[in-house]
C-alpha cells in the first residue's frame, strides 16, 4: 500500500486537510452503519434491500430429469448488497476509488454491471463521487429491485437458500423489536421487543396480557380461546372452527384425508410463539397434548374408522389411519407393525384373524346405510359422505357381509342342511356323516347341530351338561342317536 495512504490512530479524530479523509468522515457521519478506516482510506457500507411487495423464492435440485422444487418461501428482506471502497492517492481527480462489490444473491453479471455504473459516475464528475456512488445503489435497490431480483428468483444451494430466509426473519424481528406498539388490552404503549403480532391478522399485544390470559385458558383447559384475543378474530375462529368440524365441508371441497389432518392438527397459535409468551415449557406441553386430544376426540366421533390407538404395552399413542381400507398399521411412535382387525403382529394374509370386537357387525357401519349406499348414484353427495366417512372398500366389504348374512338365512330358511362357520362366518352345506365339523377354509371344529365351536375331540357330544349331548349322529338317516 502507498505510505501516503498511511495514517496514525492519532490523526483518526483530527481535522485534516486531506480531503480523501475529509470525505470518508461525511461518510461515517451520514452513514452511521458506514464502517470507515481512516489508516487506509477504506470503509464498506451495507445497501439494505427491502420490498415493497412479497418476493418469492424456490429452493430448486437437479436431477436427471431436469430440475423439481424443494421448497419455497415469500420474503421482503434480502442480504445487502456490500461496497468495498478505498480511495488512493491519486483519487479523486486522476483515479477512481477502488471499488468491490459482493452480494449473496445478486447474479454476478448484474453486479459486474451496477460495478460499472460505479466507475461511469467516477468518469463524468472526476471528483468526490462516494456519495453519490452510494446514493446510486440506494436508488436501484429502492427503485429499480425488480430488475435486479432475478426471475425466477431460484436457489439452487441449500444453504445460501436458508441464509436469505433467516435474514428475513431477523430482519423482521429486528424492525418489529424497534417500533412502538399499543396494547389492545391494556392500552400501554411499548417496544415491539415486549410484544407480540399475530401474523393472520397483524393485531399486537403486550407479552405481560398475553401470558396472564394463556396461562388462565390452558390451565382450565379452555385451549380454544388461546388465539388472538380480539373480538373480531375471535368470531371468525369460531365460526370458521364450526365449519371446519363439519363433514360436509371437506366432502364439498374434495379434501384429501391427509390434507384434513394436517390442517386439524395444526394449533392455532404456533408453539414458538407460544413458548416466547409463556416462557413455560410445560404449559406448551399441557396446551398441546389437550388439543391433539380435543383434535382426536372429533376426529374419532366423525370417522370413527379412522383412529385406532397403538396395542403396545406403554405406547398408547392414538394414530390416524390415512387408507381406512389397509389393515397394516405402523405406530409413528413405537414404530409397532400390527393389524387392524385383531391388533396383533401384523400378519398380513398368511392367517386369519378375528376382529377385535366379535359383536362389530358390519365394520360397525348402521344396517339402514349399507341398504341405502347400493342405491344411490355414483356421483350422489350422500354416497361421497358415507365414502369419506366408512371408507368406499370397507363399506364395500360390509354390503357384501350383509348381503350374505341375508343369503344365508334365506338359505337356512329353505334348507336345513347348510350352516354357518362361528370362526369365519362361512356358509357350510352337510352332505353326509356326523354332526362334529372342521370348517375348510379357516379349520374351526364346530357342532353341526347347534353351530358352537368345539374341541378336535368329541366332548360337546358326551357331556351330559351339552345341548348337544347323544347328538353326534342325530339326522344320519338309518343310524340311532349315542
Amino acid at each position: 500500500m502507498n505510505s501516503e495512504n498511511q495514517r496514525t490512530t492519532d490523526d483518526l479524530d483530527e481535522f485534516s486537510d486531506d480531503i480523501r479523509v475529509q470525505e470518508l468522515q461525511s461518510c461515517k457521519y451520514i452513514y452511521p452503519d458506514c464502517e470507515i478506516d481512516l489508516s487506509s482510506l477504506s470503509g464498506t457500507v451495507n445497501i439494505k434491500v427491502k420490498s415493497d411487495n412479497d418476493i418469492t423464492i424456490r429452493l430448486i435440485e437437479r436431477t436427471s430429469k431436469g430440475t423439481r422444487i424443494i421448497a419455497t418461501n415469500k420474503i421482503s428482506n434480502l442480504p445487502p448488497i456490500v461496497l468495498n471502497f478505498q480511495l488512493s492517492a491519486d483519487y479523486p481527480f486522476v483515479a477512481p476509488p477502488e471499488i468491490k462489490m459482493t452480494c449473496v444473491w445478486l447474479a454476478t453479471s448484474k453486479t459486474d454491471l451496477l460495478t460499472k455504473d460505479l466507475y461511469d459516475i467516477w468518469k463524468d464528475y472526476r471528483d468526490q463521487v462516494l456519495f453519490n456512488l452510494i446514493d446510486h445503489l440506494q436508488d436501484q435497490v429502492q427503485n429499480h429491485l425488480d430488475v435486479l431480483i432475478p426471475a425466477p428468483f431460484d436457489i439452487f444451494d441449500i444453504d445460501e437458500y436458508y441464509k436469505v430466509v433467516d435474514f428475513n426473519i431477523e430482519a423482521e424481528i429486528e424492525e418489529f423489536n424497534s417500533q412502538t406498539y399499543t396494547c389492545d388490552i391494556c392500552q400501554k404503549t411499548l417496544k415491539g421487543l415486549h410484544c407480540t403480532k399475530f401474523d393472520s391478522c397483524g393485531h399486537v399485544f403486550c407479552n405481560n396480557c398475553l401470558a396472564e390470559y394463556f396461562e388462565s385458558c390452558i390451565e382450565s383447559g379452555d385451549i380454544d380461546k388461546v388465539h388472538c384475543p380480539d373480538f373480531e378474530c375471535t368470531k371468525k375462529y369460531v365460526d370458521k372452527k364450526k365449519k371446519f368440524m363439519e363433514l360436509e365441508t371437506w366432502v364439498h371441497n374434495d379434501k384429501k384425508v391427509k390434507d384434513m389432518l394436517n390442517q386439524l392438527l395444526i394449533p392455532s397459535i404456533p408453539l414458538a410463539m407460544l413458548t416466547k409468551i409463556l416462557k413455560s415449557p410445560s404449559l406448551v406441553d399441557r396446551y398441546y397434548n389437550l388439543f391433539k386430544k380435543s383434535q382426536y376426540e372429533w376426529i374419532g366421533n366423525l370417522l370413527p374408522n379412522r383412529l385406532v390407538k397403538c396395542p403396545r404395552v406403554g405406547c398408547d399413542e392414538v394414530i390416524f389411519r390415512e387408507d381406512i381400507d389397509e389393515k397394516l398399521v405402523v405406530c409413528p411412535k413405537c414404530k409397532y407393525a400390527f393389524c387392524n382387525d385383531c391388533r396383533k403382529s401384523y400378519h398380513a394374509r398368511f392367517k386369519l384373524c378375528s376382529k377385535i370386537n366379535e359383536n362389530d357387525k358390519y365394520s360397525g357401519i348402521p344396517i339402514e346405510d349399507l341398504e341405502a349406499y347400493p342405491l344411490l348414484p355414483a356421483d350422489s353427495y350422500d354416497k361421497k359422505i358415507m365414502n369419506a366417512k366408512y371408507g368406499r372398500k370397507r363399506i364395500d366389504r360390509a354390503i357384501e357381509e350383509y348381503q350374505m348374512d341375508q343369503l344365508f338365512q334365506q338359505m337356512m330358511r329353505e334348507r336345513k342342511t347348510v350352516v354357518q362357520c362361528p370362526g369365519c362366518s362361512v356358509a357350510t352345506e352337510k352332505s353326509e356323516g356326523c354332526n362334529k365339523m372342521k370348517c375348510s377354509l379357516c379349520k374351526t371344529d364346530f357342532c353341526f347341530n347347534c353351530g358352537s365351536k368345539i374341541g378336535n375331540n368329541h366332548d360337546h357330544f358326551v357331556d351330559p351338561s351339552s345341548p348337544c349331548y347323544k347328538l353326534l349322529f342325530f339326522g344320519m338317516p338309518g343310524t340311532e342317536d349315542i
